[in-house]
């Protein structure tokens, strides 16, 4: 389903309601969108999903208001909707009286798809017609459009017809039949019928028909041919016997074409329904004989024209000419420029040079189709930098990747910090551990402890620096940016930290492991080292204290120094005073 549709019900709620009210319909819908590209493809189910939710809220607001009426309302919004992109002049010259237009409803879908390549449209034609009204049948392949054709229909009649009081009562209803791969529905539609003529008796027209022979007919239009009910070819111009020869008569005509447009089965009642330009492709060999260089070459006859049924006959007569792109397609085909009518202008294309529609289209769905990959290499292209750059975070402070992204030379990344706090912890007995584990174990205990501690810098917003084999971990505060309380932020990860290991065992004995903490507070130097492999360092006695303080701590325990304690005063935390320890 293209956002055309879904745009329109936006476009209309957004400006009765607002858009919080909007926004309200959209979140209690779960669909991933507040706003629709018109030429974007969407879920189907959306439009049900919005119009589920609407009546909800809209309910709310004490508007007695049903799915049904939703989805009816759905239909007037589009009619108005596309008014507003200039769609306006296609209706009023699709048909002189109303009824006019709903048996050209195909025509219009078909110019449609020009701008909308992949739309699946529904098949819409008329029986039953008199002065009073017409039936108007609806086929889709989509169920749950009943009443949102009652609302289009409706409007049109309204708007470009100045129809008022028309009423339409659905006749039949084959939707609800799960087993059905199409909804099969049809409308009565009542309402002045001003445009309809009823057919004359015999007896008055008979003295001015003028009967036309197939000669002379098939000589003005050599390419035509003749369907019979059994959908077998029973005749045929000249034009297109040279190419096609005459055992093709007689035979299933889907044995020789293939039903280019309309997009739909090739059957009688696609004939009988379909009020559209018509195209076919040969699927048979051509039997002239091309020009000598392009012998061996396959090409395919392209013919576009008219379904007329022929109540005389009970047969439908295709009226139409071929397709000719240039020269070379006149060559490949064995074609001559006498095999052209020259009512019409395949002559002049062909000595032009101007595409055909059809060739245009195919141009422009092999466009959409590089589009569509384009789109689809941009999405990995753009996942494959999310990648990088989450890579790059973890390696590197995001402040500072931001400044390498914008071209700031590394060198000018070291830096001086006049306070920041500094952790360093390590899992008591690790080493020890190590000789009781494989390899794998030992790694899977690590990071499934390093995965904590990452968390919790994320929560503190404090800066992993480095993670060493022999459990040893390090984290800094007020690096790479400044902040005056920087001791606070650390100290509440440090606690954290204690939490958090008891929830890893050891995989032998199955006990709670435990960690050893020590904090420093001072000045510190920053930067980053190396050319190719980049790595964010920092450097000071304020780190090597640090370290000191974690070999001198006791397990489970916090151990801090006094540059740290004094940093912690204003705050809300608890220190003790451990003592003098001598620190190597």
């Amino acid at each position: 389903m293209y956002g055309l549709l879904l745009e329109s019900i936006r476009h209309f709620i957004v400006g009765k309601y607002g858009e919080e009210l909007w926004s309200e319909i959209v979140n209690i819908a779960g669909t991933s969108s507040h706003e629709f590209v018109t030429h974007r493809l969407y879920d189907e189910n959306w439009i049900f999903k919005i119009a589920n939710a609407a009546t909800t809220v809209l309910g709310d607001l004490d508007e007695h208001i049903t799915v049904d009426d939703c989805m009816r309302l759905f239909g007037v919004c589009f009619v108005k909707f596309f008014s507003f992109y200039g769609y306006d002049p296609i209706i009023r010259v699709s048909g002189r009286h109303f009824r006019d237009f709903l048996i050209g409803i195909d025509s219009l879908h078909e110019h449609m798809r020009f701008g909308y390549p992949k739309m699946k449209s529904p098949t819409f034609y008329c029986d039953e017609e008199t002065s009073t009204g017409i039936n108007l049948h609806y086929e889709s392949r989509r169920k749950g459009f009943m009443f949102y054709v009652v609302g289009q229909v409706e409007e049109i009649a309204r708007k470009f017809y100045g129809i008022s009081n028309i009423n339409v009562k659905i006749l039949k209803n084959e939707s609800s039949q799960s087993s059905r791969e199409q909804c099969h529905i049809v409308y009565r539609l009542e309402f002045n019928n001003e445009g309809y003529k009823p057919p004359p008796p015999d007896f008055l027209t008979v003295g001015t028909k003028k009967a036309v022979s197939t000669e002379v007919f098939f000589s003005i239009f050599p390419f035509s041919l003749v369907i019979s009910p059994d959908m077998t070819l029973s005749m045929f111009g000249n034009g297109l016997q040279s190419l096609l020869g005459k055992l093709v008569l007689g035979r299933d005509i889907r044995e020789v074409f293939i039903l280019r447009r309309p997009k739909t089965d090739f059957t009688w009642h696609t004939l009988l329904t379909r009020k559209v330009v018509f195209e076919l492709l040969s699927k048979v060999p051509l039997i002239r004989r091309p020009q000598p260089k392009h012998q061996g070459s396959t090409m395919t006859l392209h013919l576009r024209g008219q379904m007329k049924f022929m109540h005389d006959w009970d047969k439908f007569l295709f009226i139409c000419s071929p397709l000719i792109a240039n020269l070379d397609t006149m060559l490949q085909s064995g074609l001559y420029m006498n095999d052209l009518s020259m009512h019409d202008t395949s002559q002049e294309m062909a000595l032009s040079g101007i595409k055909p529609l059809p060739q245009l289209e195919y141009a422009r769905d092999q466009q959409f189709e590089q589009g569509i990959e384009l789109e689809e290499n941009m999405r990995k292209l753009e996942e494959e930098r999310q990648r990088s750059e989450d890579l790059l975070y973890r390696m590197v402070p995001k402040p500072i990747a931001e400044r390498l992204k914008r071209g700031g030379n590394p060198i000018d990344t070291c830096e001086e910090f006049d306070a920041a706090t500094v952790l360093f912890s390590y899992m008591d007995g690790f080493t020890s551990i190590c000789t009781r584990l494989n390899a794998m174990q030992a790694v899977t205990l690590i990071n499934n402890l390093f995965i904590k501690f990452d968390l919790l810098t994320e929560k503190h917003n404090v800066y992993k620096f480095e993670t060493l084999g022999d459990a040893l971990y390090m984290a800094v505060s007020g690096v790479p940016v400044r902040t005056e309380h920087h001791a606070e932020p650390m100290a509440a990860m440090a606690l954290d930290m204690l939490k958090a290991v008891q929830l890893v065992k050891d995989p032998i004995t199955k006990k709670p492991m435990t960690i050893t903490v020590g904090i420093h507070s001072g000045p510190v130097a920053a930067g980053l080292v190396g050319e190719r492999t980049l790595q964010y360092c920092l450097f000071g006695d304020t780190v090597n204290i640090a370290s000191r303080l974690r070999t001198t701590a006791l397990p489970m325990r916090i151990h801090i120094s006094e540059n740290c304690r004094e940093c912690l005063e204003e705050s809300d935390f608890i220190t003790e005073f451990r003592g003098e320890i001598e620190l190597k």
